[in-house]
């Protein structure tokens, strides 16, 4: 999101991803900004539980922005963030680094902490939600899907039959694993809520398929990916395609020193400070983010010629091997 991450760190992302070509680049809940389009990148905007970019003054749901976002070109899809790894709430950013910009971007008011709600109020189960999903793929003529993290096998059976039923729902699934990262959390929530993305792709997966709609429905994986050998664990047990949040902070030069809430990122990578930004030079970075992908496909291909496979796509579950805690040896199969 522009706003969690400064301008710099969102202009480098998106030029560094648009050199690589065939990836894409997702604005978080903060809305669409000018530095995500910077680099001419794909992208996927995502709506959060506060609307930001796709609300009214008074916080209500515009669809018309919807329909306005839709006729950017670059914007290929719309996602609807129910939940995130490490956090079960909405994102938040302290009122020092809501700039007038990041303001009007979010229809906000500036200088102003801003915390998204735990739950979206315009649906409260799945008929509401996929008529909302409806509403927006009608209005924006793209692709919509939503953001999960899986707390069960129950919740994934439920979905899926949901789908089965009434013939509606997403177009993707981006899961997330309970590893995945924040700088807007509870440590308690960052440690202990959510199923880990290896174990809830598999279980997403299975419920899809037993309830037919698998070929309805793309999964992308989310949650440390950061590895060629990561990503290929992932496609192996349902994942269609993978995203990447921390390899990619890492390569715009995230050190991890977790105050991004502050905006006293001594990186310049989370500040809408100007004078910490000069610390990321983006004519630098932008590179660093074309190398990692470029980096990440070519070690991706590596990891399935090692498997006797000519491409990623061709994983599947009896590739993976694990040991257990007592050293036995077991297939995911």
């Amino acid at each position: 999101s522009y706003g969690a991450l400064g301008d710099h760190a969102i202009t480098a992302l998106s030029k560094g991803i648009g050199m690589a070509q065939g990836a894409w680049m997702n604005t978080g809940e903060g809305g669409v900004s000018a530095h995500h389009l910077a680099g001419g990148a794909d992208i996927i905007a995502q709506i959060g539980s506060g609307l930001f970019g796709f609300r009214t003054e008074e916080g209500d749901f515009d669809l018309e922005k919807v329909k306005e976002k839709a006729k950017v070109p670059q914007i290929k899809a719309f996602e609807i963030k129910l939940a995130q790894g490490a956090k079960m709430r909405g994102g938040h950013v302290e009122g020092e680094k809501v700039t007038e910009e990041i303001a009007a971007i979010r229809n906000v008011v500036p200088f102003t902490s801003i915390n998204s709600p735990n739950r979206f109020n315009q649906f409260n189960d799945y008929p509401t939600l996929f008529t909302f999903i409806e509403d927006i793929r009608t209005a924006g003529g793209k692709p919509v899907g939503m953001k999960i993290v899986i707390g069960g096998k129950e919740d994934a059976e439920e979905l899926a039959e949901q789908l089965a039923e009434t013939g509606m729902g997403p177009d993707f699934i981006s899961l997330d694993g309970a590893e995945g990262g924040s700088g807007a959390t509870y440590q308690d929530l960052a440690d202990s809520v959510g199923l880990p993305l290896r174990s809830a792709l598999v279980i997403l997966d299975d419920a899809l398929r037993k309830y037919e709609v698998r070929d309805r429905v793309k999964i992308i994986a989310s949650g440390k990916i950061i590895t060629p050998d990561k990503a290929a664990i992932a496609l192996a047990l349902g994942a269609d395609l993978v995203q990447i949040a921390r390899g990619f902070m890492i390569s715009v030069g995230c050190i991890m020193a977790e105050r991004c809430h502050t905006n006293t990122c001594p990186a310049g990578v989370a500040t809408t400070d100007k004078h910490l930004q000069r610390a990321l030079v983006v004519e630098e970075k932008k590179f660093r983010v074309t190398n990692y992908i470029l980096t990440m496909r070519e070690g991706l291909f590596r990891v399935a010629a090692a498997a006797g496979l000519d491409s990623p796509t061709k994983f599947e579950r009896h590739h993976v091997i694990y040991k257990d805690e007592r050293g036995r040896i077991h297939s995911v199969e």
